[in-house]
């Protein structure tokens, strides 16, 4: 793939080629050395550059990957973990992953599938004699190469000597091959977790479809846990050694060499699909009678079963095999609904139907004050079942786009809010998981090279902006769309025609597609020094025109993705709120003012709100737990009143939402619900799995009407936060 336009041309003295692909946490180039030699150069996407979690996971990967000679994984050349957009290079290796391999051509069989097996162990008994465990061992890591299998991709890799990230809930992995410890306690994963994962590998690279999948990432996290693997269509010997892998209990399961000669003494003849088995990706597999229809007593006991699919109250749960397009739900018994206690109007209800809360633009994705009119007539529990990439509320929906999946089309969606029905869902080419943004009845996404706008009400195409960059980072007010380019331009584009209204160009100096806020007449973005990526100056747009009209000077550097504009005054102006970078805490201005109004630099602040209400974070306890807090601005910053959660979040965790008397708070797959009056948490619930970030810094959840909507690591769920009263 060529380079795009906003892609570097040189990082740490290699001069960029191509693109090779991307992932979750970072680009992958072709690039060359000085000395001309090829190398594939990992680059951290910019928007996890200031994540100081991140940054830990890429040092962990990078160490991770030094650990092993190279013979049998890509050896890593150089890395600097601690430059502005941390990156990574490793010996280039040509070659297609085992995915590409089964897709194109089908699943493989004899002497291939046998060199892929002994491959894969060699590969393992190397990283596990180094005390490295890979973790995420899936088709997409298996890169396949003239002289063997390599094993790629150490993100989330660990060795027992270092850090563990899956902190407050948070499941990283492929569930179609993660172990069930790893669904379950994923703390405590051993080697024998990546042997699990091999066995998993085994069964895609011989019949294109994993031994545990089901029609959503819900059920297959459950038939992980819980069900047999779907083995039949292998051959004899080589089905035993697989079922050996896939083995529940950890300590039952072979270890390397055990499988070294257990695969050496497989007869040749039985490496592939048993005769007579279906071998084409896709193809309808003999299913159980019980995986085909789960009874709904099994779909409630999913809500207990695993870590990742914990929750309380009853859920939805639907297939998506028999809707291509998309979901269809079914309806939950009204004896399982549980009863609604959401408080009344005068709790609930906001000054304003629509007040941004840690800044944001009113109806778009960051902004949640609630409105007793938002609560959707008829809402009952649901859980969409699939992956849905960060959504908007709008008209009683929400409406969606898909997460990021390399080589696929991403759609967008819009699902009914009181029952979690698809209304419609259609191709857009989305280029990131970001919110759409709505302006009137339009909702616009990026699209790889520009933009487009479909009508909220049945999904059809408004306009399409082509552009030589992607507009990124969309929002809204009730007229236009607001965006950036990769050159650091902010452009405004007509909600109703398409057209650009006006573009800046180089605004944001060398900050690549920074955050944009709209608040009533002014456009404000954080603009480069030409040094750092990391600013401390805020520039303010007419919204209009966009023409200069103020500008913020900060007194220490905030990341640009992390702006805000709160508290937005009749000239358009506001409180400008942001996350030091580097550094800890929050800064804290009013709009073209000096001196600073409050700079906040305490390390223990998880996320910050600013409401029409008050000031509230989420701060660590010296006993590791959170706790909700009021601080006292503008005082010194100091707290007001604290009450304690009772479970612990990330050290940047998702921005409370307070609304009305109510602040609501997720970490994991564990919420709380503060009484803002009474300083004291009211209700406790579950999601039915982690709440997922997709790949987005400031996805978060949705309230409406008291009702809490959020992104799960199995896609989205719609829940009465009040059910469990404490």
């Amino acid at each position: 793939m060529a380079l795009r336009d906003n892609d570097p041309r040189e990082i740490g003295g290699y001069v960029l080629l191509d693109r090779l692909g991307s992932g979750g946490m970072g680009t992958v180039f072709l690039a060359r050395a000085e000395s001309g030699r090829p190398v594939a150069l990992k680059i951290v996407h910019e928007q996890f550059a200031a994540d100081a979690e991140f940054r830990t996971r890429f040092r962990q990967e990078v160490r991770a990957a030094r650990r092993v000679s190279g013979a049998f994984t890509a050896p890593v050349v150089d890395a600097d973990p601690d430059a502005a957009r941390p990156w990574m290079a490793t010996a280039y290796v040509p070659g297609r992953t085992l995915r590409d391999r089964v897709e194109s051509e089908g699943p493989l069989s004899g002497t291939e599938l046998r060199v892929l097996a002994v491959g894969l162990v060699e590969a393992l008994r190397e990283l596990h004699q180094v005390r490295v465990i890979h973790r995420d061992l899936k088709p997409d890591n298996v890169l396949l190469t003239e002289d063997g299998p390599r094993v790629i991709d150490f993100g989330i890799s660990r060795a027992p000597d270092h850090q563990t990230l899956t902190v407050t809930g948070r499941i990283l992995g492929t569930p179609p091959y993660m172990s069930p410890e790893q669904l379950s306690t994923p703390h405590r994963v051993t080697p024998a977790s990546d042997v699990f994962s091999l066995g998993a590998v085994l069964v895609y690279a011989t019949t294109g479809r994993g031994p545990f999948d089901a029609g959503s990432p819900y059920m297959t996290a459950y038939n992980v846990v819980h069900e047999p693997p779907e083995i039949a269509e292998l051959s004899g010997t080589v089905r035993e050694i697989v079922q050996w892998c896939l083995t529940k209990e950890p300590g039952e399961r072979p270890g390397p060499e055990d499988l070294l000669g257990a695969f050496r003494a497989a007869p040749e003849a039985e490496w592939g699909a048993r005769p007579g088995a279906p071998t084409v990706p896709g193809s309808a597999s003999p299913v159980p009678a019980a995986r085909r229809r789960p009874r709904r007593p099994l779909l409630v006991a999913l809500a207990t079963a695993v870590a990742l699919v914990a929750g309380t109250g009853a859920y939805v749960v639907w297939r998506d095999d028999a809707a291509p397009r998309g979901p269809k739900a079914s309806v939950t018994p009204s004896s399982q609904t549980p009863r609604t206690k959401v408080p009344d109007a005068a709790t609930l209800a906001a000054a304003t139907p629509y007040s941004p809360v840690s800044g944001g633009d009113p109806g778009n994705d960051a902004a949640y004050a609630d409105s007793p009119a938002r609560r959707p007539k008829g809402w009952k529990p649901w859980s969409t079942g699939s992956s849905r990439g960060a959504c908007v509320f709008v008209d009683a929906s929400l409406v969606c786009t898909s997460p990021n999946v390399a080589g696929h089309s991403r759609d967008v969606t819009r699902i009914d809010a009181a029952t979690g029905r698809l209304l419609w869902s259609v191709r857009a080419g989305v280029e990131t998981g970001a919110a759409p943004a709505v302006a009137g009845k339009a909702v616009a996404v990026s699209t790889t090279g520009g933009m487009r706008a479909f009508s909220v009400s049945d999904g059809h195409l408004l306009w399409d902006l082509p552009d030589e960059d992607t507009i990124l980072n969309l929002t809204a007010d009730r007229r236009d769309f607001y965006g950036t380019a990769g050159d650091g331009s902010v452009l405004a584009v007509d909600g109703v025609s398409g057209k650009v209204r006006w573009r800046r160009v180089g605004v944001a100096g060398n900050v690549p597609s920074p955050r944009v806020r709209v608040t009533g007449k002014l456009v404000h973005v954080m603009a480069g020094d030409g040094l750092s990526p990391d600013s401390r100056r805020v520039l303010s747009l007419r919204a209009t025109d966009g023409k200069d009209a103020k500008t913020t000077t900060l007194p220490r550097s905030c990341g640009p993705w992390t702006l805000a504009v709160a508290l937005p005054q009749a000239d358009g102006s506001g409180l400008v709120v942001c996350r030091a970078s580097p550094g800890d805490g929050y800064l804290m201005q009013w709009v073209g003012a000096s001196p600073t109004f409050l700079d906040l630099p305490n390390a223990h602040i998880a996320a910050l709100t600013v409401s029409e209400r008050g000031f509230y974070g989420l701060l660590a306890t010296p006993a590791g737990g959170h706790q909700f807090v009021e601080l006292d601005v503008p005082g010194n910053g100091g707290t007001l009143w604290k009450a304690p959660l009772e479970f612990t979040c990330d050290t940047v965790a998702p921005a409370p939402i307070v609304t009305g008397q109510r602040a609501y708070v997720i970490c994991g797959d564990r919420g709380a619900v503060i009484d803002l009056t009474r300083h004291k948490v009211v209700s406790r619930f579950q999601l039915p799995s982690p709440m997922s970030q997709w790949g987005e810094l400031n996805t978060t959840a949705i309230v409406a009407g008291g009702i809490v909507f959020a992104p799960t690591m199995t896609g989205w769920a719609s829940l009465d936060p009040y059910a469990t009263p404490v």
